[in-house]
C-alpha cells in the first residue's frame, strides 16, 4: 500500500503530476498501476522534504538579510559611530606635523608653525676602558638625582677587583631602581674596549631635566654621569597666529577631537580636518556587496521567498535613484546594484551632502534597505515565506482516495467507463 502524501503543503502538485501524466498517454493507452503508484511514491516523498528545503533556504535568507541590516548601519546618522561623522586629518607638511581627528571632530583648516620641539635631557658619561680596575676606592658611594625639584638617592657598592664595566652596570641598576623617572643603560663600544654611562629622562620638556651631584665618593664626577649632551626642552609652536609651549610634542585641539604631533620646525604648514571619504567609500561598497547578496539571493529563491521582498528592496532604490545614480550608484537589470567608484569619488569630494542625503536621509537607500533587512533578520522565519498555492478539491479528494486505494480502486477512479473491464478481461 502507498501511504498517503503528507506534508504542510496543499497536495496540489501531486495531484496534478498523476493526473496529467495519464491524460498525456491518451485514452487508448494503458497506464501501468505499479508506474503510477511509484509516480505518487515519488511525489510523496519530494512534499516530504519540502518543509525542509524551505527551512534551509529561509534561514539562509535571514543570514543575508542580517549581514545587510549590519552593513546599512555604518551609513545612518542615528547611529553615533556612522561613517559621515568620521574624520580624516592631513598636513601639508608631513615632516614636521601630522595629525589624527576623532570621531565628530569639528571640520576645520588650521595654519600651523614650529620654531622648537619638545626633547628629553640625555647625559652621557666618560668613556671608560670596559675590562680595566675601576678607579674608584672600594666602599659605598651615595649621589642625589633630583627630577623636576624632587630628590632621590641613590646607594651602591664598590668591591675589591672590580672593574669599570661593573662598577658601571652597578651604578645602573641603583639608578634604575629608584623610579626617578629616568632610565640609565651601559653603552659599549667592542672595537674600542670602552663603556660609559647613559642616563635618558623617560619624559619630554624641561619640567622633566634632572641632575646628579655627588654625596659620599665621588662616583658622579669620575663616571662623567653629570654631563648633559642634550638639554630638555619645551616645543614652541602656534596655531592660527596663536603661540603656545608644551613639554610634549602631542598637542590637542578641538576640545581633545584633533592631535597634532609636532615632529620638526615649519614656519607655515596646513592642518585640514575633513570628512573621511575613503571610510565612507569603504562602508558604501560594503553595504553595496550585502545588498547584492541578498537581492541576489532573493532572485533565485522565489519559489520560497515572497516575491514582494524583491520588489521592496528594488524600490528603495527607485525613491533616491536621481541622487544615487550623480553618485555613481545604478541599478542593473536584475535590480542588485553598481558602483561607479570614479563617480563615487568625485561625489564624496564635491558633493557630500547630497551622497549622505541620498544613504542616510528620509527615505535613504541604507535607511530603507536598513529598516527591510532588520524586519527580515528579526521576524519569524516564515513571515516571508512565499505563499502556498491553493489546494484544488477536486484533485484531492481523488489523490487522497489514490494514496491508500488497491489496483481495483485506483484503476475505476481514473480510467473512463469501459476501460476498466477490459483490462480485467
Amino acid at each position: 500500500m502507498i501511504n498517503p502524501l503528507y506534508s504542510s503543503y496543499p497536495n496540489y502538485w501531486a495531484t496534478s503530476y498523476i493526473l496529467n501524466s495519464y491524460n498525456n498517454q491518451g485514452s487508448n493507452q494503458q497506464l501501468s498501476v505499479y508506474n503510477l503508484a511509484q509516480q505518487a511514491l515519488w511525489i510523496n516523498n519530494w512534499n516530504r522534504q519540502q518543509p525542509s528545503t524551505m527551512t534551509n533556504t529561509l534561514t539562509t535568507f535571514s543570514s543575508y538579510a542580517n549581514q545587510t541590516w549590519q552593513a546599512s548601519r555604518a551609513l545612518q546618522t542615528d547611529n553615533s559611530g556612522n561613517v559621515f561623522n568620521q574624520r580624516a586629518a592631513t598636513s601639508s607638511d608631513s615632516n614636521a606635523v601630522t595629525a589624527q581627528a576623532l570621531t565628530g571632530a569639528t571640520i576645520a583648516t588650521y595654519n600651523v608653525s614650529v620654531t622648537q620641539v619638545a626633547s628629553a635631557q640625555q647625559n652621557v658619561g666618560a668613556a671608560l676602558t670596559s675590562t680595566a680596575a675601576t678607579g674608584l676606592s672600594v666602599g659605598n658611594y651615595t649621589f642625589n638625582l633630583n627630577v623636576n625639584n624632587t630628590n632621590y638617592t641613590v646607594a651602591f657598592n664598590v668591591s675589591a677587583g672590580d672593574t669599570e664595566q661593573t662598577v658601571l652596570n652597578n651604578m645602573t641598576q641603583a639608578i634604575n631602581a629608584v623610579g626617578a623617572g629616568v632610565t640609565a643603560s651601559v653603552s659599549s663600544d667592542a672595537a674600542a674596549g670602552t663603556s660609559k654611562l647613559v642616563i635618558n629622562a623617560n619624559s619630554t620638556g624641561t619640567a622633566n631635566a634632572f641632575t646628579l651631584s655627588d654625596v659620599v665618593g665621588s662616583a658622579v664626577s669620575y663616571t662623567g654621569a653629570g654631563t648633559v649632551t642634550k638639554a630638555a626642552a619645551n616645543a614652541a609652536y602656534s596655531v592660527n597666529g596663536v603661540s603656545s609651549t608644551s613639554s610634549r610634542n602631542s598637542v590637542y585641539l578641538d576640545n581633545g577631537k584633533v592631535t597634532m604631533n609636532l615632529s620638526g620646525t615649519t614656519s607655515n604648514a596646513t592642518v585640514s580636518v575633513t570628512s573621511d571619504t575613503k571610510a565612507i567609500s569603504d562602508s558604501i561598497n560594503n553595504f553595496v556587496t550585502a545588498y547584492n547578496s541578498l537581492q541576489t539571493y532573493v532572485n533565485s529563491n522565489q519559489t520560497y521567498i515572497n516575491p514582494q521582498v524583491a520588489l521592496d528592496l528594488s524600490s528603495a532604490y527607485s525613491t533616491q535613484a536621481p541622487a544615487l545614480g550623480a553618485a555613481g550608484i545604478t541599478q542593473n537589470p536584475d535590480q542588485t546594484l553598481a558602483v561607479d567608484q570614479t563617480a563615487l569619488n568625485n561625489a564624496l569630494q564635491n558633493n557630500l551632502g547630497s551622497v549622505q542625503a541620498a544613504f542616510s536621509g528620509l527615505g535613504g537607500l541604507a535607511v530603507e534597505v536598513g529598516s527591510q533587512s532588520q524586519q527580515i533578520a528579526t521576524n519569524p522565519l516564515n513571515t516571508f515565506a512565499n505563499p502556498l498555492p491553493a489546494a484544488n478539491n477536486n484533485y484531492l479528494s481523488v489523490y487522497n482516495y489514490l494514496g491508500a486505494a488497491n489496483k481495483a480502486s485506483i484503476w475505476s477512479s481514473l480510467l473512463p467507463s469501459g476501460q476498466f473491464v477490459n483490462l480485467l478481461i
